[in-house]
């Protein structure tokens, strides 16, 4: 394995994927995984002085281009789709639990035409001295297909792109955007992508979810309506809707829903209702 490349526990990387520097002169970047990444077949990372990373469980799908000469960093929970391409000539950061569909590209520079000519169009030129490129990504944005992100973006949380978007500005927290060049979209009659949902929504929905998981992988399940408590398991799970609930127990993994974060114990329960509930339910990100 790539002395540069360097992998949590669980992680599962096709052999056809390639791990190297753009040019013979630069010096290799680090490429880094967190735990129960998988990364599919023939993705291509070309990172020369500068590191790539991605946290616990990010899914990369099969011919997925990444390259860049500066920082590229994705969160926990993190999905690429097929045949995408990541640009980091400049800058890249992308949040927790983030999803960019098939086909999709995100750029951090520009140059079209000569500088000597006087081309206007210099960004995040990495040996010039040109505009920022940078593209920052902020926590659970969903681009759903195809989507282009121009350089020098920066996205807020809770951003939805509908397919095809093209980003060329700055786009603010809890938005839904689509078209060419893309604009805030309104469903149900205002700009949103999310509603607000109380605790007790929040409670009664975790629990369906769970009660299904324990269906599935035939497990106990057992819940408190007064403390909004379920537990899974052998003690091996409590999901918790109060976040000052005391988490006393070493051997127990934590679930706080309203904190949207996790305590890690690696136990086989937790990574298989992690693996149950990231496909649309609900995302945590360990504390």
């Amino acid at each position: 394995m790539n002395s540069d490349l360097i992998v949590g526990s669980d992680v599962k990387i096709d052999p056809s994927c390639i791990f190297d520097k753009i040019s013979k002169e630069s010096t290799t970047g680090r490429f880094s995984f967190g735990d129960n990444c998988v990364i599919h077949e023939d993705c291509r990372f070309y990172f020369s002085d500068a590191d790539f990373s991605m946290g616990d469980y990010g899914t990369i799908h099969n011919n997925t281009f990444l390259t860049g000469y500066k920082d590229c960093k994705f969160g926990h929970n993190c999905w690429i789709g097929q045949n995408s391409i990541i640009n980091a000539t400049d800058n890249l950061t992308i949040g927790n639990n983030c999803g960019i569909g098939a086909y999709s590209k995100i750029w951090t520079h520009a140059a079209w035409g000569e500088l000597l000519l006087g081309s206007k169009i210099a960004i995040g030129i990495p040996d010039f001295d040109s505009k920022s490129g940078a593209v920052s990504i902020g926590d659970d944005f969903w681009g759903i297909g195809q989507i282009t992100i121009s350089p020098g973006v920066k996205i807020g949380n809770k951003v939805i792109a509908l397919t095809n978007s093209l980003i060329t500005k700055d786009v603010p927290d809890n938005t839904v955007v689509g078209g060419i060049p893309a604009k805030p979209i309104q469903i149900d009659g205002n700009f949103r992508a999310y509603k607000e949902l109380s605790e007790l929504e929040k409670y009664k929905m975790i629990k369906e979810f769970a009660e299904l998981f324990s269906k599935i992988h035939n497990t106990k399940f057992l819940f408190d309506d007064s403390l909004r408590i379920i537990k899974l398991g052998n003690e091996e799970i409590e999901i918790h809707c109060d976040s000052n609930t005391k988490k006393d127990i070493k051997s127990i993994t934590y679930f706080d829903v309203i904190k949207r974060t996790y305590t890690k114990k690696h136990n086989v329960l937790e990574k298989k209702f992690m693996k149950f509930i990231l496909s649309y339910k609900a995302r945590f990100t360990p504390e």
